[in-house]
């Protein structure tokens, strides 16, 4: 089995569009979001005004997904590559490399198999140069971004799911998240594996739960259905595997088959569920849904809609404001802005750095930078002892 990827994922790609200098040396704040699916990084200068036109990405590059093995994940890798691409095009352009005054990645995983955030800050500060880091699960930053440092509660589905309801000050409240074996559901990789059962059942002539339509899709994609358990249970990568098959259930859905509709709807509820369970007492009534996985049509999102109305007849489900990259570069110009360690605070309710960085594992903060190295791209890291993190308020609900 096979998942869509750039021709070579371990080699990010950048399109050629980064800006000329201008005179004076701007900075310029980097994020870079790490998920199953891919990774992908945009920087904007620090002295624009965000949504400005000013504000335009100065390039934008992919990479490969992270990856997980026996020693946990390597998104330390992936943000040192992409990284890495960003100095090397911008280099090109301009003879030097650029002045990052933050950096900030979106990772997911970081809450439950990054147990020491230190070797990704080390990624950011040897590639980039960056002068501070920020190192987040991607759930915080598909919160910042859905809506836009607001407090309430977001869902983010991709390959995986994780759902995180917050006032970004003491309550920190976190739903799913488990991975593909345990948990995520309504995710991509949880669609794909109850399509491919549906397969499977049609396959076996089974006199319930089967779909013809996604048996062909299926081996189309996959050939034989013999083959499949030898091309999933070998493959580190298989959530992002069973995720690809995401795409023909919903189009399965869309041409009106009976099982994939089913399973749609039942995602959507999933959703839901987790929304609805993230939106803890003492938050404000404000959700939202993030996430690639919500294009599979109005099966998911209106299963998704009514069940969370049903659920919370109180809160509102609002449009997401923006994405986890659009959220991790919210989060780099916090950062910059920041003086010391502790950040510029914030009133309850927005995102302000200093108690954003108070809570462990969501979110931990590296810099300012001591030591005096310019970003080489070097895949030597060494370890950077400065970032700093504390545990000031209580933390609702198991973060790990």
């Amino acid at each position: 089995m096979t998942s869509t990827q750039d021709p070579d994922p371990a080699r990010p790609e950048a399109r050629a569009d980064v800006p000329a200098t201008t005179t004076g040396s701007p900075r310029w704040i980097v994020a870079i979001d790490v998920g199953g699916s891919g990774s992908r990084l945009v920087a904007a200068r620090l002295d624009s005004d965000p949504g400005s036109d000013a504000d335009a990405h100065s390039t934008s590059l992919t990479g490969r997904p992270v990856a997980i093995g026996p020693e946990g994940s390597d998104v330390a890798e992936v943000v040192h590559d992409v990284g890495a691409a960003f100095v090397a095009a911008w280099t090109e352009t301009h003879g030097e490399p650029p002045v990052v005054a933050a950096a900030a990645v979106g990772a997911t995983g970081v809450a439950t198999l990054v147990p020491d955030p230190t070797a990704v800050h080390d990624a950011l500060r040897v590639s980039l140069g960056a002068e501070r880091t920020a190192v987040a699960a991607d759930a915080l930053t598909a919160h910042l971004g859905a809506l836009g440092g607001r407090a309430g509660a977001v869902v983010a589905v991709g390959t995986g799911t994780i759902a995180l309801g917050t006032d970004l000050a003491g309550t920190w409240q976190r739903v799913d998240g488990w991975g593909h074996l345990l948990g995520d559901l309504g995710s991509a990789s949880w669609i794909g594996a109850h399509g491919l059962r549906a397969a499977l059942a049609a396959h076996d002539r089974r006199s319930t739960g089967g779909s013809r339509p996604l048996l062909a899709a299926a081996t189309a994609r996959f050939g034989p259905a013999p083959t499949w358990p030898a091309q999933l249970y070998t493959r580190p990568d298989r959530a992002q595997v069973l995720g690809s098959f995401t795409p023909d259930v919903a189009a399965a859905a869309a041409a009106g088959d009976p099982a994939a509709v089913q399973i749609l709807t039942e995602a959507g509820r999933h959703l839901a569920e987790s929304l609805a369970a993230a939106l803890v007492p003492g938050l404000p009534p404000l959700a939202a849904a993030t996430g690639g996985v919500l294009a599979a049509g109005p099966s998911l999102t209106g299963a998704l809609a009514r069940r969370f109305a049903a659920l919370r007849p109180d809160a509102e489900l609002v449009p997401s404001a923006g994405t986890p990259l659009d959220g991790a570069l919210h989060l780099a110009r916090l950062l910059a802005e920041s003086t010391g360690s502790g950040g510029t605070g914030g009133t309850a309710g927005t995102a302000g750095t200093a108690s954003l960085v108070a809570h462990e594992p969501w979110l931990s903060l590296g810099g300012p930078r001591t030591d005096p190295a310019p970003a080489t791209g070097s895949s030597t890291a060494p370890r950077d002892d400065n970032h700093t993190a504390s545990h000031p308020a209580p933390i609702t609900g198991d973060p790990t």
